[in-house]
């Protein structure tokens, strides 16, 4: 998307959150004390000998510890003094939250409370680091700095935090204290943990941890805390909490865990005999609308064609994507992706039909001449080099969505500095944007969206992007019923380093 204009707004997220400083600033106007309550103080030695062995814990006064997935301890009844809780609480919905919203979480954010100049909120602060810091290191042993990070987040219906790590600079300890009164676990908005396969990446959910009221959980930050935050599924709720990082020196040694890599195979342009254009739409076969596309795209950078296909031949795709005749896998890790590709080597005669379309000879050309792209296929060997070196090529993927789906912003890793994708949904007719499923495109360290292709009946999207340019799809929230499709290609203009297989991150 070479014409698009920049993103600007630095992307704000539990990713990079800015550090706050110690709450002991001057002339900070303090209210009720606040403390650990007196079983947990007394407990303290009890959480570290579990830590230190690696053994669960579980005890009458409903403390929790567990090794698996990732060492976590869950400590219930965690503030001693409840009204100051109800008071705190009043203060925190006193203050401005923002909607937050990416490609990885949707809910509402409070500033830095270190910006927040409240009574019982100062208390907090300085409870955190006074207090609380010295009773973390003492269960732990993890040596800690007298510096806490702490926002207020407020999760409404629909909203939800996907799969990540919280890995980010000196992070140590990441902890959540839960502010929501008789919050049933039908709610949802539980923070899951996931176990890890044999590469370090996060495999599924082995564990549920309920947002009871005054209850804090803690973990060690490390490459192997996967977690989320599930989609809060009630409308008339809201899931309050406080949570942060505390932060210290890192271990001498930190397991790298590489991205997985998966194959890409690219296409050449296949010789069809078939006349493989007698499914599209005759009006896109004209010259005059060809030349009125192509200028358009080459302003835009990006274009929906409606109508694309016969419709007969469309509603044929719908049909054979939804029947028995193919299984679904899913995709993963759950920290990049999850949507489900057909898991048999040999598709449908449909989709074989479909996806010959768009691998020929004849598409490619069209594709050249309703964006002037160099796409045309090479008919001859070229002095000094191969015909297969000089041809575009693409890649592709057939995709099935519904509710939990998503896919997370990563680079793609293709070799072009330019690629044009070519998006076509499927058993989209009763899709709406709200529901998540949509396209988005955005440049790199930024927040600001510049395309978003939301599913459309028989309509062929085209996008131009570069390297700078990052695509996800938003998260389908549990507001959508049912399943649609999407048939997702990118071709490249030919260059002379192109494999014919490369090994690449597999776009989403």
């Amino acid at each position: 998307m070479s014409n698009m204009l920049p993103a600007t707004t630095k992307i704000n997220s539990k990713r990079k959150a800015n550090d706050i400083p110690n709450a002991k600033a001057a002339k900070l106007k303090y209210d009720n004390k606040v403390s650990i309550s007196n079983s947990l103080k007394t407990g303290v030695n009890t959480i570290n000998d579990a830590w230190s062995s690696e053994k669960s814990l579980s005890t009458d006064y409903n403390l929790h510890f567990s090794n698996g997935p990732f060492k976590h301890c869950i400590a219930e009844d965690f503030i001693e003094e409840t009204e100051f809780l109800k008071e705190l609480k009043e203060e925190l919905l006193e203050l401005d939250f923002i909607m937050k919203r990416n490609d990885l979480y949707q809910f509402h954010q409070s500033c830095d409370l270190s910006a927040v100049n409240k009574p019982c909120i100062n208390s907090f602060k300085r409870f955190l680091v006074d207090e609380c810091c010295e009773w973390i290191e003492n269960a732990t042993n993890i040596k800690l700095r007298n510096k806490v990070s702490v926002t207020c987040s407020s999760y409404n219906y629909s909203d939800h935090l996907l799969c990540h790590d919280d890995k980010c600079e000196d992070r140590r300890i990441a902890f959540i204290l839960y502010l929501s009164d008789n919050w049933s676990p039908n709610y949802g908005g539980d923070l899951q943990l996931f176990n890890t396969d044999e590469n370090g990446q996060p495999k599924e959910v082995v564990k549920t941890i309920w947002p009871k009221f005054n209850t804090l959980v803690f973990f060690e930050v490390m490459c192997k805390s996967f977690h989320q935050v599930a989609e809060v599924m009630v409308i008339d709720k809201t899931r309050l909490s406080v949570n942060g990082w505390f932060h210290g020196p890192l271990p001498e040694c930190r397991d790298l865990i590489q991205n997985p890599q998966t194959d890409m195979k690219l296409y050449p342009p296949e010789k069809i005999e078939e006349d493989t254009l007698s499914y599209v739409n005759p009006m896109y076969l004209d010259s005059s609308v060809q030349e009125q596309i192509s200028s358009s795209f080459e302003q835009d950078s990006e274009i929906l064609l409606p109508d694309f296909f016969d419709d007969n031949f469309y509603k044929e795709i719908c049909d054979c994507l939804c029947s028995d005749d193919i299984s679904w896998e899913i995709q993963g890790p759950a920290n990049r992706r999850k949507y489900q590709t057909p898991c048999m080597k040999v598709l449908p005669a449909p989709l074989c039909k479909v996806l010959q379309i768009f691998k020929s000879e004849q598409f490619y050309s069209l594709l050249g001449d309703l964006t002037k792209l160099d796409l045309s296929p090479v008919q001859e060997h070229v002095e000094g080099a191969t015909t297969s070196a000089l041809q575009p090529k693409c890649s592709y993927e057939i995709q099935q969505w519904q509710k939990t789906f998503y896919t997370l912003i990563c680079d793609d890793h293709m070799k072009n500095e330019y690629a044009l994708d070519v998006i076509l949904y499927y058993n989209c007719h009763n899709k709406k944007q709200l529901q998540g499923g949509f396209v988005s495109y955005i440049a790199r360290d930024a927040d600001e969206e510049l395309l978003t292709l939301a599913p459309s009946h028989n309509a062929l999207a085209l996008a131009f992007r570069d390297k700078e340019t990052l695509r996800f799809v938003k998260y389908v929230n549990n507001i959508f019923e049912g399943r649609f499709h999407m048939l997702q290609f990118t071709y490249y203009e030919p260059t002379s380093s192109q494999d014919e297989e490369t090994s690449s991150d597999r776009s989403p």
